[in-house]
């Protein structure tokens, strides 16, 4: 079974500023889920969140992640302010659908196995969640050929120590697009990326609208 962490940065209002869903597909889970749970440990950590780590620490934790092969990172980076269609903003549950979808469908086409995807419950309710889940599956058994069993599961990241990975991944993500600094996102395995949409996206918030 294929086994993929999600997690989000930034917010789905109609707003100035990016929206990204990373994910990490693992190979190993077992081993991504114990880096997190010895750098808790040895910190007296409760939680690894990206946001409450200084940079020795994010360095660390990316050092010891990418030493092995046995990951990838997808990513799709949604710049909002140029997005045209407006109605995807009506529903936080529209863009966010519609975003998964670009992120997973070429995972889910070329796998043969099971697949299991695991986000974080932080910020999605369960109508969200059973909304995505019933997204994707129409468009994996009706559109993309998928004939596996397709799994979404929220859980939350205090239980499931590879979704604190995927926020730090989102984090370095965020720096280099936010910030233009890409000293963690360089080392990362980087699989795809997706810039939505692809043709207007902006690679610095500062650059004036066309």
């Amino acid at each position: 079974m294929l086994q993929a962490f999600i997690d989000e940065s930034g917010d789905l209002g109609h707003n100035e500023g990016y929206f990204i869903i990373s994910m990490i597909i693992a190979h190993n889970p077992k081993r991504i889920k114990n880096i997190i749970k010895k750098f808790c440990a040895y910190h007296s950590l409760p939680e690894a969140h990206a946001s409450d780590l200084n940079f020795p620490k994010k360095q660390f934790l990316i050092s010891t992640l990418t030493k092995q092969p046995d990951y990838s990172v997808s990513y799709i980076i949604a710049d909002k302010m140029m997005i045209k269609e407006k109605r995807l903003f009506e529903s936080n549950n529209l863009l966010f659908n519609y975003l998964f979808s670009f992120l997973v469908k070429d995972v889910i086409k070329a796998n043969t196995d099971d697949i299991h995807f695991y986000l974080d419950n932080r910020t999605q309710k369960v109508a969200s969640a059973n909304s995505l889940k019933e997204y994707i599956s129409i468009k994996a058994y009706t559109e993309w050929s998928f004939n596996k069993n397709l799994f979404l599961e929220y859980k939350d990241s205090k239980d499931c120590k590879a979704l604190q990975m995927a926020d730090l991944v989102a984090n370095c993500i965020r720096r280099k697009y936010q910030r233009q600094i890409s000293d963690f996102y360089s080392c990362l395995n980087i699989a795809k990326s997706i810039k939505f949409p692809y043709q207007a996206f902006r690679s610095s918030l500062s650059n004036p609208q066309p």
